[in-house]
């Protein structure tokens, strides 16, 4: 037995202590014993601040132990996850896992020594009926090798038993989107996505874990390409034709085993007579491991006997299921009859709850969807939600997340559709849907901007998320909801009409926030759901699918798709004759033709939209439109056009910007003067820039502030000062790795060490930078490796690299957005994190980067 989190410990110790029994707790703190066995079992992980005050009241705890025991059971403070971070998606390891001793060594050896067992690639395939516990066994094995996997553990549960398993393209997006990047390929051409994601995982030490496999056909395009990922698999079903797997076939516990299991979640020795019956409940369980846990969990309250003589009575009671199902089935029936009828309101309500719950899609839950779903209070939701956690039907997996096993679901799905009636269903999934729709907006009204889409009149798109008041709480919970999200949109968008409309809200919703977040994969893919159901939207609402579609299409750097859908929005905006749409539309259209090399197509455009803002006084968005203009202007070669739109860019900056959508701002404009070889003014507001930036004090902005002034220095010849300010930026983007900075650094670095003499370290740096530029398959790779080229043609025939003043300088990745950074109506867009365009890949360029938060979101 694992001797569990601390608060657990700390709990058992003090009772102990005092020489209370686990009953006598409860009663004195007025809590259910159930409760104090999970949170002596670390089941329960983070009790409220009253339950701590109660238990330190029954156990009479001293002033400091009071102060312990509150510590404890406070979760560490962690940073906010940001887009792109590493992902750590691995399910919590159960506290009271036992047995299962040779398989765990086995396993968890290989995770520990891949490459000792086999060259390449490493796959373990567990095996095994319903509920023998081969999710707990793969979890515990690789939570304790995680060490062995810093870049990061992937876990994606395949649904292969359930009605609907996902499909290869599906399993592929939701990985693609773990991983940050979006899962975009060729369409209907899952090869082709499958074949980016081998890229991004090339060359990264990570865990890839595939729950509940249906087939081999489902999973083989999900196989690393390269040595150093490594996949453990989980399946009902042998997968003995995939290439290379290694299986662990799981057969049902030993009774010594099961009845140790039973012991763990009892919380107490059997012993005797208790032993027998102990061995009697094991083995009506089918000593299978989840049906041994959940009628464990109901003898903690009955007794053993009790639980005996139900199990013995419920035989047969649920027919429908058959095999390791009814063994389970039997154990749940048996709990909700005791919450039923056990004369406990809270504990009623958690029966009468469970199917319904188990309609709850995705791999978990959070507690505002499910009490959206069962149409209760936050905090009444969250006690019977705890409730179903003590009898081992729910799993909680971090504060406020949900989990359930997918043969609990399969029995409480065959409940729902024999005890409830079919509008109870579909009220069930349309409240879930509204609760993501209503969160989403009521975070929009929390940022404190001007109303869109007629958001907050009539019946406002927030309505049941009032009772949220932050605005950082509110925006992590959905940067935690993402997957759920896309889930969602995809399953609504072909339903009925109210459900399209709840998608298209969803999808509106998505752009500023994968702004706020700088995540767009998910924001992409909403988006695309909403658009392909979308006939029939009132204009507004069509212009806002149109124009957020071109915004992400180009934070993406796909300007030509980006155009495409910038075009449809500017009819529509024409149509309804909004200047500020308009504007928007041609602005970002014109500066997307400059970044396909044809800034004589795009002038014209960002012309006629800066106009529109002037004679509109759309004052907020001058400063992105000049921005454009000044860049196009420096593409085309017109200097003193450059240099007069920037400078009434500047102007206007400092009566209208904020902070930092000026920082933005300023590092694209010295951008584009390099690129036009004015080093001098570019070194000058870049400078500047870097003081503001400082003041200001975000660390990740002062990075690509840094990545733009040492590729000018490096331009202008002055190697010297690059080299310290990028060698500073690299020290910056250390402590921010999920930001992807590291590689824009390290590849002008590696032209500053070239040109000075060090070839050697160029070459390793320009190695780490593809290495990094591969994972989020970014085109820049092909770049570094043309500069590596070089430099090796340059030594074989005994010549030169020269480091600056020419067209083999690269620009860094866009600094982030900001909707208040450029002037469109929506002011939305992202940034260019990862593509460039045709033209940019043909000259072995990266082009400039953005303007206006995001590459022309105006």
């Amino acid at each position: 037995m694992t001797s569990g989190p601390p608060f657990a410990q700390l709990l058992r110790e003090f009772r102990t202590t005092t020489g209370l029994t686990q009953e006598r707790l409860a009663e004195l703190a007025g809590l259910s014993a159930v409760a104090i066995g999970a949170l002596e079992g670390g089941r329960r992980t983070a009790p409220r601040i009253s339950t701590v005050g109660q238990l330190a009241d029954a156990l009479r705890l001293s002033r400091d132990d009071r102060q312990r025991l509150a510590t404890a059971a406070r979760r560490p403070n962690k940073p906010r996850e940001r887009a792109f971070g590493i992902p750590r998606q691995l399910p919590p390891a159960v506290a009271d896992f036992t047995g299962r001793a040779d398989e765990l060594r086995r396993l968890v050896e290989l995770l520990r020594s891949p490459h000792a067992a086999a060259p390449g690639i490493v796959i373990s395939s567990i095996g095994g009926m319903a509920g023998v516990g081969k999710t707990t066994l793969a979890v515990q094995a690789s939570r304790r090798a995680v060490d062995q996997f810093p870049d990061g553990q992937l876990y994606l549960n395949l649904r292969g038993s359930g009605e609907k398993p996902l499909t290869p393209t599906d399993a592929l997006t939701a990985l693609m989107l773990s991983l940050g990047l979006p899962a975009t390929g060729i369409p209907d051409n899952g090869h082709a996505t499958a074949a980016r994601y081998r890229t991004a995982l090339a060359g990264r030490r990570i865990l890839l874990m595939l729950d509940d496999v249906a087939s081999v056909d489902q999973v083989a395009l999900l196989m690393p390409g390269t040595p150093g990922a490594v996949v453990v698999m989980t399946s009902r079903h042998p997968l003995t034709s995939l290439p290379g797997v290694r299986h662990l076939a799981l057969e049902v516990m030993t009774e010594a085993e099961a009845l140790q299991l039973l012991t763990e979640v009892v919380g107490q020795p059997l012993e005797g007579a208790e032993r027998e019956t102990g061995l009697d409940i094991v083995r009506r369980c089918g000593l299978l491991p989840l049906a041994i846990r959940i009628a464990g969990g109901r003898a903690r309250t009955t007794g053993l006997d009790d639980v005996a003589v139900s199990l013995a009575k419920h035989r047969g009671r649920l027919q429908l299921l058959t095999g390791p199902a009814a063994e389970v089935g039997q154990s749940i029936a048996l709990s909700l009859d005791h919450l039923r009828y056990a004369g406990d309101p809270i504990g009623s309500a958690a029966a009468e709850a469970f199917p319904v719950l188990a309609l709850l899609d995705g791999d978990r839950f959070p507690l505002r969807a499910a009490a959206a779903v069962i149409d209760r209070s936050l905090d009444d939701t969250e006690d019977l939600l705890e409730r179903l956690v003590d009898v081992h039907l729910l799993e909680t997996p971090a504060l406020h997340q949900y989990w359930m096993h997918d043969l609990v679901r399969e029995t409480g799905r065959m409940l729902a559709a024999t005890t409830l009636p079919g509008s109870t269903v579909a009220d069930a999934r349309s409240r879930e849907l509204t609760c993501y729709v209503s969160t989403l907006w009521r975070w929009e009204e929390l940022r404190g901007r001007e109303e869109v889409y007629g958001s907050r009149t009539g019946i406002p798109w927030s309505l049941g998320a009032e009772d949220l008041d932050d605005l950082e709480l509110a925006e992590d919970w959905l940067g935690s909801e993402l997957p759920n999200v896309v889930r969602l949109a995809r399953t609504a968008a072909p339903g009925e009409a109210g459900e399209r409309l709840a998608v298209v809200r969803l999808a509106l919703g998505m752009l500023p926030l994968s702004i706020a977040l700088m995540r767009f994969a998910e924001a992409r893919a909403t988006v695309a759901a909403a658009l392909e159901h979308s006939d029939g939207l009132p204009e507004e609402l069509e212009f806002g699918l149109f124009y957020a579609a071109g915004a992400l299409a180009s934070a993406a750097g796909l300007y030509e798709e980006s155009g495409r859908w910038l075009r449809q929005a500017l009819v529509n905006a024409r149509r309804r004759e909004s200047a500020a749409d308009v504007a928007a539309c041609l602005i970002d259209i014109g500066y997307g033709l400059g970044r396909l090399g044809r800034p004589a197509e795009g002038m014209p455009l960002c012309e006629e939209g800066l106009a529109a803002v002037v004679e509109s006084q759309l004052a907020k968005f001058e400063v992105g439109a000049n921005v454009a203009v000044g860049s196009l202007a420096g593409l085309a070669g017109d200097l003193e056009r450059q240099w007069t739109a920037f400078d009434r860019a500047l102007t206007l900056m400092s009566e209208l910007s904020a902070p930092a959508p000026a920082v933005i701002h300023k590092s694209m404009i010295g951008h584009s003067y390099r690129d036009s070889g004015r080093y001098d003014a570019s070194a000058a507001i870049l400078r500047d820039n870097l003081r503001a930036v400082r003041e200001l004090g975000k660390q990740v902005l002062e990075a690509d502030v840094l990545i733009e002034l040492g590729t000018t220095l490096l331009a202008s010849g002055d190697l010297a000062e690059a080299e310290r300010t990028l060698r500073t930026g690299l020290e910056l983007a250390a402590r921010f790795p999920e930001e992807n900075r590291e590689a824009a650094l390290l590849q002008p670095l590696g032209q500053v060490l070239a040109a000075q003499g060090s070839p050697t370290e160029a070459t390793a740096h320009w190695h780490r930078a593809i290495t990094l530029y591969e994972r989020q398959v970014d085109p820049r790779a092909d770049v570094v490796r043309k500069l590596l080229s070089e430099l090796q043609l340059g030594r074989r025939f005994g010549e030169g690299f020269e480091g600056g003043g020419d067209q083999r300088v690269v620009g860094s990745r866009p600094p982030g957005g900001d909707q208040d950074s450029a002037g469109g109506s929506r002011g939305l867009q992202g940034p260019d994190h990862r593509g460039r365009s045709r033209r940019e890949r043909q000259a072995g360029d990266q082009g400039d980067p953005g303007v206006g938060g995001a590459e022309g979101g105006y």
